[in-house]
């Protein structure tokens, strides 16, 4: 099973956007001293999860139908959009307050 470069580089940087910002986030509460462990589960698979198999169900899904690649291209430039400017906005200058 071979991926499309293409596919392969943009599904592993969305991946990266989400899995910083995850951790960005983790270290944003813990800095501001509401950081719950039990709640860490419950968020990784309500709010990270469905990203990350979605990208992947649609990664599989454009690397054998060549239909499926406008759509995939899409929606993980979306969510690299989408977990970046969060990353960026919202959390880096939040930690360097």
């Amino acid at each position: 099973m071979s991926f499309d470069p293409i596919i392969l580089n943009s599904l592993l940087v969305s991946l990266a956007f989400i899995f910083v910002d995850t951790l960005f986030g983790v270290i944003l509460s813990i800095k501001n001293k509401d950081f719950l462990i039990k709640e860490l589960p419950r968020f990784v698979s309500t709010a990270v999860f469905p990203y990350i198999g979605g990208l992947i169900i649609l990664a599989i899904f454009a690397n054998y139908i060549d239909d499926f690649m406008p759509i995939f291209i899409l929606i993980v430039g979306l969510v690299s959009a989408k977990f970046g400017i969060e990353t960026l906005k919202e959390k880096i200058f939040k930690l360097f307050e």
